[in-house]
């Protein structure tokens, strides 16, 4: 079973070429859950009044068509078979019925404190679920060895960039790595995205970001002060 929305899209969730961003088809999908979870319970900020909080490990989005200023979305949302420490849930967007867009992702439910992982087994949740989509969801990838990562820019972390776990929200991710990748994003449209998220990247943090590209796909690496890892992505687009 899946909880079901009914979405506009505001007119500055477009970017250059007009079309919804990354970030911005990610925040529909997230806000969606975000809807879910009340509905079902434990919401959110139940959750974390509680000291627990979902922190994105990694998330696989596959975009179908472009989607346009004032359009009516359905999204859909639904949490599937969980085990250990990892909690899966799905994400489609449609608009008229047709498929614009699908997503999986696994979370980590962590202590709002110590930022432990906690279990499954642990919780007893009532989130309606249904089958995993059939996406490409790896184990937390690896950009292949052969790619040639250049420093190509550094971006630090603001105040617009964080949410009440004090790091920077997930879903500004996306459209901070297009800027960074090797093509032009003028004329063109992401149609994958795969992000593993390595670590947090906290208020106040700068970091170094590495580009480069093989076989048409586009891979972004970036590098906290001490060196460790914050997130890797691998980003496909084509030209709209």
């Amino acid at each position: 079973m899946k909880w079901t929305g009914e979405y506009r899209v505001n007119a500055n969730d477009v970017d250059c070429n007009n079309i919804v961003s990354v970030s911005n088809m990610l925040r529909y999908m997230q806000d969606s859950a975000n809807f879910a979870m009340e509905e079902d319970g434990p919401s959110y900020i139940e959750l974390f009044e509680k000291g627990y909080a979902f922190i994105l490990s990694r998330i696989r989005m596959s975009f179908y068509s472009p989607i346009y200023s004032h359009e009516n979305l359905t999204v859909e949302t639904w949490a599937c078979e969980s085990k250990g420490v990892q909690f899966n849930r799905c994400y489609r967007i449609l608009r008229d019925g047709r498929i614009m867009a699908e997503a999986v992702s696994v979370w980590a439910l962590c202590g709002v404190e110590d930022r432990r992982p906690h279990r499954v087994s642990e919780f007893d949740f009532g989130y309606r679920q249904d089958a995993m989509l059939e996406l490409d969801m790896p184990a937390r990838f690896r950009i292949p060895d052969d790619v040639e990562m250049r420093l190509v820019g550094e971006r630090t972390v603001e105040y617009a960039d964080i949410d009440i776990n004090g790091h920077m929200n997930n879903t500004h991710y996306p459209d901070i790595l297009c800027g960074f990748i090797d093509e032009n994003m003028k004329g063109r449209r992401v149609i994958s995205m795969g992000i593993s998220f390595v670590s947090e990247a906290l208020l106040g943090e700068t970091l170094k970001i590495y580009s480069g590209s093989q076989d048409g796909i586009n891979y972004i690496r970036t590098l906290k002060s001490n060196g460790q890892v914050n997130v890797e992505a691998e980003i496909i687009t084509e030209e709209i």
